[in-house]
């Protein structure tokens, strides 16, 4: 007999036991729900708190500022004379430049250059563009070593007022203020927190516009929005221009497009800031490690430059031409640099001085010396040709108008533009001693708020004279004109080193040229005690003498309004050896052939000196603070032509006889 085993325990046992899996499996399910929120949570915060440190990292990297030979002050970011890390000799706090601003700005006036063409000076102008850009790579590496020794756990740069500014540091202080609620029991592994400067593949929108007024356009792979694009090659004309991960506003950017270096590109320089960092999370006893990673471009500010500076052309001594003598026109800028005209003779060739230990000759310890080794275009003109000193003196204040400058504007209305007439005569002093003379004229261009161009001319006299710049460049050609007008003049006084009153000065058909630019030299380093920058002269800005006409320059429209009249001065030295001996004059009408204030020396026949007294020359101030031309225009360059006079006496017996050569000198 057999007898069968209930089944109701076998199955009662199977639905245990299904029972209890499903509870395993749904304790499980919950158990990694809870480790996944935990986890996804972590890595929600831990992805924000690395996002807040690259972007402290990258509003830390623009800070940095560095001091170079080419440029003076440099960062990422431009900023304003108000650095008190700045200051130079004189006291004044200078700008900063951001290397993109000075990329942009050589690229817009390499533009103007070709703009202008081959025959008004273009392909010097290109020159001192692309010496430009390879000062700018120098420069830039300067600070990118200053920069990636910054992002190391111990780096530190300063910033324009001389504090310490240490990336990493505020970027893992970020990082940790933005984890301190991450889920779990988590911590920061051991030295995983880096930093990292590299570019990104494809670029981003910089804050450099793009030019106006340009004949051309540029395709949309190398700008948009009207914005040039970082890390994209520019060539143009056989160069290459690369502008750096840079925006107007401080923003997280792609980190899948970053790469440490960008292969396809003949140079570039990585701004573009990775942060990244290891969590190591306890999830129930088991260790997990969660890295993240986030990309920040740094930003600059964008400096309006509210004051650029002015270029001066100035004859205070009347220009060469009549016009009723039409023999050597100078009758627009075009004439000064053309490459065919007659500034560009073979006999045209220039000395080039400077101003050592201090502007000259107001400064006890100045003197001029040799200067020759700041000649920009020795390779295609190691004579020094006076038209090519004037391409130099133009393309100096071009460049300080930067980024915004309107290309058809300069070639429309600083080369092509008519020189206004001269004035008429007028009395040689007002002590009434000497006949008439005439008068002078100078012409003045300077930058508007839009980058367009003024014009205007102002009545000028040989006085006040003006001061050679600590270490910047005076370049004079004797005899840079040989056939203005001939004018005689008298009678005139030919003061105390002539016994005697009668006389009368010629006016010859040569003119001296004198070309004062006080913004070759850049930078602390080497620019001098005013690193460069302007000379003030209120003249420019100010109603000293009376109103004219003026033209002002817009998108190639112009318009007329009433303004001042220049006060100018004279600039230039003379050194060269002359046969004839350069002249001593016959002060006080007629100075010494070297463009400076003279006294005369004692008893006859002692010779005049040149007068030191700083009353008698336009100087450069001293101060603290914000420079006075960031606000107010000053004089970058002056253009200054002067005409040669020979002084003749007339003796008792009525002979005339030759008595020295010089300048107008008006007496004080």
């Amino acid at each position: 007999m057999n007898i069968s085993k209930p089944k109701r325990a076998s199955q009662g046992s199977v639905l245990l036991l299904v029972l209890a899996v499903t509870l395993g499996i749904i304790t499980a399910i919950v158990i990694f729900s809870i480790s996944y929120v935990r986890l996804s949570g972590t890595q929600s915060q831990q992805k924000s708190a690395i996002e807040a440190a690259a972007l402290s990292a990258a509003r830390e990297l623009s800070k940095i500022v560095v001091d170079t030979p080419e440029f003076g002050f440099i960062g990422l970011s431009d900023s304003a004379p108000n650095g008190t890390n700045t200051s130079s000799g004189d006291g004044y706090d200078n700008s900063v430049h951001s290397i993109n601003t000075l990329m942009g700005t050589t690229l817009l006036d390499y533009l103007i250059a070709e703009e202008i063409g081959p025959a008004n000076g273009g392909n010097e102008i290109k020159i001192l563009a692309r010496q430009d850009l390879d000062n700018l790579k120098t420069a830039t590496a300067t600070l990118m070593t200053a920069l990636n020794s910054s992002i190391t756990p111990t780096g530190s740069g300063l910033d324009k007022n001389g504090a310490t500014v240490r990336p990493y540091q505020e970027a893992l202080n970020s990082y940790n203020s933005n984890r301190i609620n991450m889920a779990g029991n988590s911590s920061m592994a051991a030295g995983s927190f880096q930093l990292s400067l590299g570019a990104v593949t494809g670029g981003t929108p910089t804050n450099v516009r793009v030019p106006t007024g340009w004949s051309s356009t540029w395709p949309s792979n190398i700008a948009t929005n009207e914005r040039y694009k970082s890390y994209v090659a520019i060539n143009h004309d056989g160069v290459d221009w690369v502008f750096a991960g840079i925006g107007e506003d401080v923003k997280l950017v792609d980190i899948n497009k970053f790469q440490s270096t960008v292969s396809s590109l003949p140079y570039q320089f990585g701004t573009i800031v990775r942060a990244q960092a290891t969590q190591d999370v306890n999830d129930n006893g088991t260790t997990r490690s969660v890295m993240s990673v986030a990309c920040a471009q740094p930003a600059s500010v964008y400096d309006p430059l509210p004051a650029p500076g002015a270029l001066v052309v100035s004859f205070p001594d009347g220009p060469p031409v009549n016009y009723l003598v039409y023999t050597c026109g100078q009758t627009k800028f075009a004439d000064l640099v053309s490459n065919t005209g007659c500034l560009s003779g073979g006999d045209d060739n220039s000395d080039v001085l400077t101003a050592f230990g201090g502007d000259y000759p107001v400064d006890s310890t100045s003197a001029l010396v040799n200067g020759s080794g700041a000649w920009p275009l020795d390779s295609v003109d190691p004579n020094h040709k006076a038209n090519n000193a004037c391409k130099v003196a133009f393309y100096d204040w071009l460049r300080r108008g930067g980024t915004k400058v309107n290309v058809g504007a300069v070639k429309d209305d600083v080369f092509l533009q008519p020189f206004g007439p001269a004035p008429g005569m007028i009395g040689w002093s007002s002590s009434g001693l000497g006949g008439s003379i005439p008068g002078g004229v100078a012409h003045v261009w300077r930058f508007r708020a839009n980058g367009d161009i003024e014009y205007f001319k102002k009545t000028v006299t040989p006085l006040n004279f003006a001061v050679v710049s600590h270490n910047q460049l005076c370049i004079e050609s004797l005899s840079a004109i040989k056939n203005g007008a001939l004018l005689h003049i008298v009678p005139v006084y030919l003061g105390p080193a002539y016994n005697g009153t009668g006389g009368f000065v010629k006016f010859k058909e040569a003119f001296d040229l004198y070309v004062r630019d006080s913004g070759r030299i850049l930078g602390k380093t080497t620019g001098g005690k005013h690193n460069g920058e302007p000379m003030i002269d209120p003249a420019i800005n100010s109603h000293r003498m009376g109103k004219d006409s003026i033209r002002i320059a817009s998108n190639k429209f112009s318009g007329t309004f009433t303004g001042d009249f220049l006060y100018s001065g004279s600039q230039g030295a003379k050194k060269k050896s002359e046969s004839p001996p350069v002249g001593g004059g016959a002060v006080p009408l007629v100075g010494k052939q070297n463009d400076f204030a003279h006294k005369w020396g004692g008893t006859p026949p002692a010779p005049a000196v040149i007068d030191t007294a700083p009353g008698k020359y336009r100087t450069f101030s001293s101060g603290s603070g914000m420079r006075p031309t960031y606000q107010t225009n000053g004089t970058v360059a002056e253009i200054r032509l002067r005409r040669q006079v020979d002084a003749w006496t007339v003796d008792s017996d009525g002979n005339v006889m030759f008595f020295d050569s010089g300048y107008v000198q008006l007496k004080p």
